[in-house]
């Protein structure tokens, strides 16, 4: 239940295993031009083209749009990660994999990692049993899709790709866990991010307003916002940095450690002691 802490990319030791799986992902990432703009903002672009028929959808009505923006956020990796086919193949499990992510980060406390005793005390306990609840169903979501790839190779996919680099020795373990830990990227970090802006900007209309008005002034009515809008939207990247810094959320979520004995305003700090940062 607990093998954040040891298991994937975003939780485990700072290592050899890590640093060769962390080379190989970005080397794969990088063949699906993740990271060149063109190729990222296309991706991104179609699926807020597709968020906004959504919630247009709802004719101005109250909506809940976590999940609207989970779906979004989720679908740009996921794409590269088991691929379009996948995705419309088996929509159930689509569905399963971004509602059991969110369920895990919403009931993921970083206490349970930093301080293990608290695991006994009642007030956690509802916690516990959801993330070893989801955590299964998540894993073996995965698991589907990873047969999936390994069955219809129609198209290039990280996984495909991964495992043709490690070979038929591959750790199955390894891969199930560093897919999971790219969909809790992709799918929570992003959508909750967007979710906090919503509140923020509702609680600070005149924010808003100036917000929507510098792009009224330069992007068309005709397209989206592009990142070669970037340098005459000053306020607009303001906003953005203002509501990341405001609402911090990987510090938080994942555990950090010393690298080495260090000293950090008089306090010795050993090697491996976990931190916090703030």
């Amino acid at each position: 239940m607990f093998d954040f802490v040891t298991l994937g990319l975003a939780h485990t030791h700072y290592d050899d295993r890590y640093k060769r799986y962390h080379k190989i992902s970005l080397s794969i990432f990088k063949e699906f031009g993740f990271g060149v703009k063109s190729s990222s903002e296309t991706r991104i672009l179609q699926e807020v083209e597709k968020m906004n028929e959504e919630i247009m959808k709802h004719n101005g009505r109250p909506l809940y749009p976590k999940w609207i923006f989970a779906f979004a956020s989720s679908n740009v990796v996921l794409n590269i990660l088991l691929g379009k086919s996948f995705l419309r193949s088996l929509p159930k499990v689509h569905s399963n994999i971004v509602r059991c992510s969110g369920e895990i980060f919403d009931n993921f406390d970083i206490s349970l990692n930093m301080v293990p005793i608290v695991r006994f005390l009642p007030m956690f306990w509802k916690k516990i049993n959801s993330l070893g609840k989801y955590g299964q169903e998540l894993l073996r979501a995965i698991d589907v899709g990873i047969e999936y790839v390994k069955s219809h190779d129609s198209e290039p996919t990280f996984v495909g790709r991964f495992l043709e680099i490690e070979g038929v020795n591959y750790d199955g373990q390894d891969i199930r866990y560093i897919v999971r830990d790219l969909i809790f990227g992709s799918t929570d970090t992003v959508s909750t991010t967007i979710l906090w802006a919503m509140v923020i900007l509702a609680n600070h209309p005149d924010i808003q307003r100036r917000f929507q008005k510098e792009i009224d002034e330069v992007v068309p009515v005709d397209r989206l916002p592009s990142l070669d809008d970037k340098p005459y939207l000053p306020y607009t990247e303001a906003v953005i940095l203002e509501v990341m810094r405001r609402q911090t959320l990987t510090p938080f979520f994942i555990p950090h450690a010393a690298l080495k004995d260090t000293k950090v305003l008089g306090f010795d700090i050993p090697k491996g002691c976990m931190v916090r940062l703030k």
